[in-house]
């Protein structure tokens, strides 16, 4: 080792120096420079075990794929370190159009009853299958939002906080009551409910990332994404949909001008800047492409029970080897009926540096 000494002006400059490279690496870390873990329906209670083991006896994958809870998403964020939601949404414009009743459902027992004065209000509401599977956490995409805005305020230097929506208006139960169709209407009601909860400027939305840029697509590639020091205490959202919503929620905007939620299309549409690939075995490839190009990825570390029954992790370590900046789960916590299995940084540690674009 070499000692060298420096006059007080000479040491100063080095000191300024040193600090001023500091605070350049710590300005250039972008936000999908960073990898945080989310949950998959991250509102869902399990039904009652009479409810499930009825539901084995007609489809044992689906009952399997049913058995799971989380925590309340207040208690997601401060205790588990959770930084990504998915929340399913439906219309219900009159209010009441997915309230439980007194008469015996699908399945023969009288449904439980959770939130039913929120239920009968007009507005969207969060659950997973109107017919069946329609245990809470949280009965309205309002009260949510509400919820991860308390948090929020609360911890206001939290890295954005990524919440998925999927507008759902159909139910897979034959003869079940129909939820309420999407309309362009209806989506551009979703961000008016964001808007009452979020100020814009909360919000990182593709107008803030597209900055003077004619596209979306170009601003990723060419300038990137917001730093993570201007992103702190926000949230950003996006469109779990594909297909004929999507197409409704892009149109007349394709690099999603005036839009609140980032939407998955084509890698080659003006509005590309985030995707949506769920299966990180298959697609594991192609999303580390992507996030080296500069493109922001949601992925499933696992589904429908089957990896925590297995304790199979190989999944879990193809989703957070591949750079995916969103990982879902429904395990941010081992279920001990199953195994250990859980997605988790070390504890205390809510993101990690991108291990894909991380270094870029």
């Amino acid at each position: 080792m070499v000692l060298v000494r420096f006059g007080t002006a000479a040491a100063l400059s080095i000191l300024i120096s040193i600090t001023w490279s500091f605070a350049e690496d710590k300005e250039s870390t972008r936000i999908n420079q960073i990898q945080i873990i989310g949950t998959h329906n991250s509102y869902h209670i399990a039904l009652p075990a009479k409810n499930l083991n009825r539901i084995g006896i007609i489809n044992r994958e689906l009952k399997d794929s049913l058995e799971y809870t989380h925590r309340p998403l207040t208690e997601q964020l401060q205790t588990l370190g959770v930084r990504h939601f998915e929340l399913d949404v439906f219309a219900d414009p009159k209010g009441g159009h997915y309230s439980r009743r007194k008469a015996p459902n699908l399945l023969g027992f009288n449904a439980p009853v959770m939130f039913s004065k929120e239920m009968e209000k007009s507005g969207f509401k969060v659950l997973h299958d109107s017919a069946v599977d329609y245990l809470s956490t949280t009965p309205t995409l309002i009260s949510a939002l509400k919820e991860i805005k308390t948090w929020s305020t609360k911890n206001s230097s939290h890295v954005p906080v990524f919440i998925l929506l999927e507008m759902k208006d159909k139910s897979p139960v034959p003869l079940a009551k129909k939820p309420v169709p999407f309309t362009r209407s209806l989506l551009e009601g979703v961000e008016k409910e964001i808007l009452s909860v979020f100020k814009r400027e909360q919000i990182i939305t593709p107008d803030s990332v597209r900055g003077k840029f004619k596209t979306l697509r170009e601003a990723v590639l060419k300038t990137g994404w917001p730093s993570l020091d201007k992103s702190r205490g926000k949230v950003m959202f996006g469109l779990d949909n594909g297909g004929k919503i999507r197409d409704m929620y892009v149109a007349k905007n394709s690099s999603l001008e005036g839009r609140l939620l980032f939407a998955s299309v084509g890698e080659n549409d003006p509005g590309a800047a985030f995707f949506k690939l769920n299966d990180p075995i298959r697609t594991h490839a192609q999303i580390k492409r992507l996030v080296k190009s500069g493109f922001m990825i949601r992925t499933r570390a696992d589904s429908d029970t089957r990896e925590a029954r297995k304790n199979d992790t190989s999944r879990r370590d193809k989703a957070l080897s591949s750079g995916a900046q969103f990982v879902s789960t429904d395990y941010p916590e081992p279920n001990k009926k199953f195994s250990d299995y859980s997605v988790s940084f070390k504890k205390g540690i809510n993101y990690r540096a991108n291990p894909v674009s991380g270094n870029n």
